[in-house]
């Protein structure tokens, strides 16, 4: 039997809180009450992919169980924004959409897992741009509960990392600090703006 340590114990309340995370956020969706931006989700379900794959080949431990369950989760949440999300879509959605796919097959020249989470976590910056944009608009169309818990559960995968380095624990670390700031905007303008 393996030992347990505390990266196995911070992984699972890290897959804990998000499984919770995840369900409340697309209920939220279901009935109406958030309306995701299907650019963001669609760029960071692709790069978490990505990023798991470099945290396989450098055999990042348990934490790339969070990154694993983040992607799966990224790619159910991408789907319901497709239907149920926001479908204004500007000319700065489409531009970042644009440079973040074309980002992607640098990932794929570079052959370097370090260049690639480099990489990846530029763009996940460049994915979190339409969302930032919607919500700064109609701030009460997005949760920052789920932002602010996004960033506690990334921070917990980044610790949970066993070969801790800028490979393995780069992007964890963009994600937790994006999603603050992200919440951190949401709840400002909501304060600003009426519902």
């Amino acid at each position: 039997m393996p030992d347990i340590t505390y990266h196995h114990i911070l992984v699972l309340i890290a897959m804990s809180l998000a499984m919770y995370n995840y369900v409340t956020y697309l209920t939220g969706v279901m009935k109406g009450k958030f309306k995701p931006h299907m650019f963001s989700w669609a760029l960071w379900c692709v790069l978490s992919f990505i990023s798991l794959a470099a945290q396989i080949t450098k055999d990042a431990g348990p934490g790339m169980w969070q990154t694993a369950l983040m992607a799966c989760a990224m790619f159910v949440i991408m789907v319901f924004a497709y239907f149920k999300g926001d479908k204004n879509y500007t000319r700065s959605d489409w531009i970042a959409l644009v440079v973040a796919l074309c980002g992607i097959p640098l990932w794929l020249i570079t052959k370097d897992p370090l260049w690639s989470v480099i990489l990846v976590s530029a763009l996940d910056l460049v994915a979190l741009w339409p969302t930032v944009r919607k919500a700064w608009g109609k701030p009460h169309q997005e949760s920052p509960k789920t932002f602010i818990l996004f960033g506690v559960i990334c921070g917990l995968g980044f610790l949970s990392i066993t070969n801790l380095s800028v490979t393995t624990g780069l992007y964890q670390a963009v994600v937790s600090l994006g999603s603050f700031a992200t919440a951190a905007m949401i709840l400002w303008r909501q304060k600003i703006i009426a519902p």
